[in-house]
């Protein structure tokens, strides 16, 4: 963002989602989008790997967001905090919020299908969305991997 942009959000003590999102697309480049399309971006020190599919019906697209959120320690480097995070973690585990990789990466899959155009505005948009939707869910985990 240019420093006259972030200076008009600083100005109003709401932010108008619209002229943001105009803008953040407004830096992307026009090139057409191909499918998959694979992306990565960083959100409240939250890594995200993103994959965008067109699917078969006309207009139709899904985005995974894969957030990364951090290790559990092996048990040979610190073994009550393995337990206190399984075990707190365990329901997200169950309900396939947050799964495990074999590397103890805590990861959570968030899923937005979505009609319309896969332009940088719309792309976006659905980005934004699905990251406010998810928000608390993604702050609780974390506070409970930051301990």
């Amino acid at each position: 963002m240019s420093p006259a942009t972030d200076t008009k959000y600083k100005k109003s003590s709401l932010l108008n989602l619209n002229n943001l999102l105009d803008d953040i697309a407004s830096h992307l480049t026009g090139k057409t989008i191909s499918f998959p399309s694979h992306f990565t971006f960083t959100w409240r020190d939250i890594l995200f790997a993103g994959q965008l599919l067109h699917h078969q019906e006309q207009d139709n697209y899904s985005i995974s967001l894969v957030a990364e959120l951090g290790y559990i320690p092996f048990s040979a480097e610190d073994r009550i905090r393995r337990q206190s995070l399984l075990s707190s973690l365990t329901p997200h585990f169950r309900t396939g919020d947050c799964s495990l990789s074999r590397h103890s990466q805590i990861q959570m899959v968030l899923q937005t299908r979505f009609n319309g155009p896969a332009n940088a505005k719309r792309l976006i948009e659905v980005i934004t969305y699905t990251l406010l939707d998810q928000k608390n869910t993604l702050e609780t985990t974390m506070d409970k991997i930051a301990g």
